[in-house]
């Protein structure tokens, strides 16, 4: 008999959610009926001026964002899960379940590692704005910073702190049947689509690319090595993510050993040294990003190619070509 039930709840987009925080709820690609940049969230202080963007003015206008998006948020699930019930949307799945139900209302993010990379850009680098029209279109940075991946606390921290935020704000509202509210860092493969309507960020990603899958780092940052990639990721409290912080992990071969057995032994070492950190949950491809290249060209030499994209397994192939191109951009450890 069921004891639990979940209200799917499906994600939002923090990354978009930080250029509406710079350019005042507007949003940077979409206008209105009178081809005047379109106000999506209530109008806040704009940050104008041609200097670097200054991180506490960014901070305090994505905190008011994210306190916006919560409540449309729940209202918006509360309406839908009320019509599933009132049209019996699961009633079978549900006859299978005790009387007294604990329901947990589902909510995620999207966009984590690119915001977390774009706030640490403002905060450590200097990021000026590139206005078009009065609207903040793109960024020059000028500098480095830490990035998300590498086990450096002051990238770390800002997920983090994004994470908690987003998860204390959605807290505050009602949900439907005073369920239990969770949230999920966890994209599957919608952070192709989310990348493809968010404009140019600050971290450096451009218009149009997509976001890193679930709870990864953006591809390509985490450059100092598996074991460091693994360590910030589960710096991410699950206690703000009950519903899943999912961190989609590809090495090559060779670097997991030479022999069978030694090959085993490290993947095993790992993945209990990821839980052993704070680490819940990890989907783990081991491949040549050459192997995944010629699959793309050749299909059918690969009928059976199998990889983990977030948080389920998918045949390489029947992906879109987009998908495919997003799965071999991504990092793929050749050191532990």
């Amino acid at each position: 008999v069921g004891k639990d039930m979940q209200f799917f709840g499906a994600r939002a987009n923090v990354a978009k959610c930080l250029l509406y925080a710079i350019n005042g709820g507007k949003d940077e690609l979409l206008c209105d009926e009178e081809g005047k940049p379109l106000q999506v969230s209530p109008p806040m202080p704009q940050i104008t001026g041609d200097g670097a963007l200054d991180f506490e003015q960014v901070k305090q206008n994505f905190r008011s964002v994210l306190q916006w998006l919560a409540k449309v948020y729940v209202n918006a699930l509360n309406v839908i899960h009320y019509m599933h019930d009132r049209y019996a949307y699961e009633a079978i799945e549900m006859a299978f379940h005790d009387s007294d139900v604990r329901r947990f209302f589902a909510t995620g993010i999207a966009g984590l590692s690119c915001a977390a990379d774009s706030l640490s850009a403002i905060k450590y680098a200097k990021v000026f704005p590139v206005r078009k029209n009065g609207i903040v279109v793109d960024f020059v940075t000028k500098g480095d910073f830490p990035k998300y991946g590498n086990n450096d606390d002051r990238v770390d921290e800002i997920a983090v702190w994004i994470l908690k935020t987003f998860y204390e704000e959605i807290c505050k509202h009602k949900t439907y049947r005073n369920s239990l509210p969770t949230a999920s860092v966890l994209t599957i493969t919608s952070n192709v689509v989310y990348g493809k309507n968010t404009g140019n960020t600050p971290d450096g990603r451009k218009v149009g690319e997509p976001l890193a899958p679930g709870a990864n780092p953006m591809h390509g940052r985490d450059c100092m090595g598996a074991l460091a990639s693994l360590e910030s990721v589960a710096k991410l409290p699950f206690d703000y993510a009950r519903d899943g912080i999912s961190n989609t992990f590809s090495v090559t071969p060779h670097s997991l050993g030479e022999s069978a057995v030694e090959k085993a032994d490290n993947l095993i070492n790992m993945l209990d040294g990821y839980m052993q950190g704070g680490g819940y949950h990890m989907n783990v491809n081991v491949f040549n990003r050459e192997t995944l290249i010629d699959a793309q060209r050749h299909p059918e030499k690969y009928p059976q190619l199998t990889v983990r994209v977030s948080g389920y397994a998918v045949n390489f192939i029947k992906l879109t070509k987009e998908q495919q191109d997003e799965v071999i951009k991504r990092t793929i450890h050749e050191k532990m």
